[in-house]
């Protein structure tokens, strides 16, 4: 089981496709990369997944529980963090 899950994740801004569909697992004790050119969503993805942006669909699960309509320090509190770039 998967301790993070991300599946058909998928943002619009406008008529602007951020995310399509977007599917991971990342595993207990894995190493895993996020990686992309500028303007790819990885940043969007980050943001989805704690919170800040909610997403038009998907889901992103933490420990088997839903992430998606907390807020930023609900998400926070379960476990899952971002830092900002300056």
């Amino acid at each position: 089981m998967a301790l993070l899950s991300v599946s058909s994740l998928a943002i619009n801004f406008g008529g602007i496709m951020a995310l399509g569909g977007v599917d991971f697992e990342v595993q207990e004790q894995e190493i895993f990369s996020i990686i992309g050119p500028n303007g790819s969503g990885k940043t969007t993805l980050f943001n989805c997944m704690t919170g800040i942006y909610h997403p038009n669909e998907g889901h992103v699960l933490f420990q088997e529980k839903s992430l998606l309509g907390l807020s930023p320090d609900e998400v926070a509190r379960r476990g899952v963090a971002r830092t900002f770039q300056n």
